[in-house]
This record gives C-alpha cells, sequence and structure tokens, in this order.
C-alpha cells in the first residue's frame, strides 16, 4: 500500500486565534457585566 504525501513538507497553516479570542473577551466581559447589573438590581431590592 503507497502512502500519499504532499509535493512540500510546510506545515499546514492554522487559523489566527488572535481573532477569536478578541472576540471570547468582548462576549466574556458583556456577560459578566449583564450578572453583574442583574445581581445589583436583585440585591438592591
Amino acid at each position: 500500500m503507497q502512502s500519499v504525501r504532499p509535493d512540500n513538507a510546510d506545515p499546514i497553516p492554522l487559523r489566527q486565534p488572535q481573532q477569536g479570542i478578541g472576540t471570547i473577551m468582548i462576549r466574556f466581559i458583556g456577560i459578566l457585566a449583564a450578572a453583574t447589573v442583574v445581581m445589583v438590581l436583585i440585591w438592591n431590592r
């Protein structure tokens, strides 16, 4: 059985994780702020 190999030995380029990290951080901060507001509103009732 023959193995199939690519012509060049360059590693497979991976996606840039920096863009995803920025989006996740913005979502996390937004959810954290919303949860904090809800907890303060419940506490002050």
